[in-house]
């Protein structure tokens, strides 16, 4: 593959951030990056698909709460 074309001020962020962070070399840099937004977008792919499934499952879950709640109080209130 070839170069990137970035402006100036792209190309001293990352000069900078390549020297803060002690990476000998800009492809390094780019590698790392990667890997970060990487990670992010699984980790927020994985936080929709649990929300949603949590969605998903309230209506059945609330239901089922209501079903359950009357036979826990009797219980309580028999002394078991």
């Amino acid at each position: 593959m070839g170069a990137i074309a970035v402006s100036k001020e792209e190309e001293r962020r990352i000069e900078r951030l390549r020297k803060a962070l002690r990476i000998p070399t800009k492809s390094g840099l780019i590698r790392i990056a990667l890997t970060a937004l990487e990670r992010k977008t699984e980790e927020e792919r994985l936080r929709r698909a649990i929300e949603e499934s949590v969605r998903r499952c309230a209506t059945a879950d609330k239901a089922e709460n209501l079903d359950l709640g009357p036979a826990g109080v009797a219980r309580r209130a028999l002394g078991r």
